[in-house]
């Protein structure tokens, strides 16, 4: 297991240093002067020549890059234009609410995806399993913002249970009223997840109930309860879990739809607005971020799936 774990972290290095590249070609790829696009067209020559020594854009582009490396090794992510702090303390204080929102959007997937891909799983063929397919898909295919006005209306205006915008930190009111607050947020990302949870739960299932070990289960007697949740379901959970890490991944990165409508001051949120701003060093540290939080999920769901399963551990050996 060391091993599988040990090759995975090295196979991970030349994406992480991909990544990275891009991330800093971000401000000489876009049109244009950088440095005039975020200082805007009144900016004052004077101005725009201490900002590019400030960005160290005066220098050769390997130069930049050299620096810019030594920076990122020390943790040091540059500092935002806008805020006029460093990029790396303004993505920490804006992760709290992604954080639990990412936690509540895949719980709630969950638990509703994996019992209803077991269903549509075992009623293949039949209506049952039909309609479960078309809730599914509607799921993953209406946009967010018109699911967030619907339950907005609903929950938030007509019957008043939930909150409709903001979030206040746990150390400032609690944890249990932070989650409260990003309850409906969090219940519309579970219903938006749990359609993609539910699609591969079915497959994956599908798959694992034509295996001649269930056969076998249930020519012994055992109770179809039993054959699909304890030896089906074991069997198909690391496709399960792959989609669930991704899921996870996605939500960290930033809702940045639901974040922006309920006036979450999260990670997508800073996103929109760094874009807005022409805040590049801002943009440059959150799509590192970003790119390293899907990387090392991914890493942690094929550790996981090889806990999992062993098959998947020797397939890489």
């Amino acid at each position: 297991m060391l091993k599988f774990v040990f090759r995975r972290i090295i196979n991970s290095i030349p994406i992480i240093i991909l990544v990275m590249i891009l991330s800093f070609l971000i401000i000489h790829i876009m049109p244009g002067d950088p440095v005039r696009t975020m200082l805007g067209d009144k900016a004052s020559e004077e101005q725009i020549i201490n900002m590019r020594k400030q960005l160290n854009l005066d220098k050769p582009l390997m130069k930049q890059f050299t620096i810019w490396i030594k920076d990122i090794i020390r943790f040091d992510f540059g500092e935002s234009i806008s805020w006029k702090e460093p990029t790396l303390i303004i993505i920490k204080e804006r992760i709290e609410p992604t954080f639990l929102l990412a936690i509540i959007g895949t719980l709630l997937s969950t638990l509703i995806g994996i019992p209803l891909g077991i269903l549509s799983a075992k009623q293949h063929g039949k209506l049952t399993e039909k309609c479960l397919s078309v809730l599914s898909l509607v799921s993953i295919s209406l946009p967010a913002f018109w699911i967030a006005i619907i339950m907005i209306q609903l929950f938030g205006v007509n019957i008043r249970i939930f909150p409709v915008s903001g979030f206040h930190s746990i150390k400032s009111v609690g944890l249990l009223a932070s989650l409260y607050e990003l309850s409906l947020p969090g219940i519309i990302l579970g219903i938006m997840h749990s359609g993609q949870i539910g699609r591969m739960t079915k497959t994956s299932m599908l798959e694992v109930m034509q295996q001649d070990y269930l056969r076998t289960a249930r020519a012994k007697g055992v109770k179809e309860f039993y054959v699909l949740n304890l030896h089906g379901l074991k069997n198909a959970l690391s496709s399960i879990v792959v989609v669930i890490g991704f899921s996870f991944a996605s939500l960290l990165g930033g809702a940045i739809v639901i974040e922006q409508i309920f006036n979450i001051p999260g990670v997508g949120n800073l996103a929109i607005n760094s874009i807005l701003s022409r805040d590049y060093p801002l943009i440059q540290g959150i799509l590192l971020f970003i790119a390293l939080i899907f990387i090392l999920i991914n890493m942690l769901t094929d550790i996981i799936c090889a806990l999992i399963n062993p098959k998947v551990r020797y397939e890489h050996e």
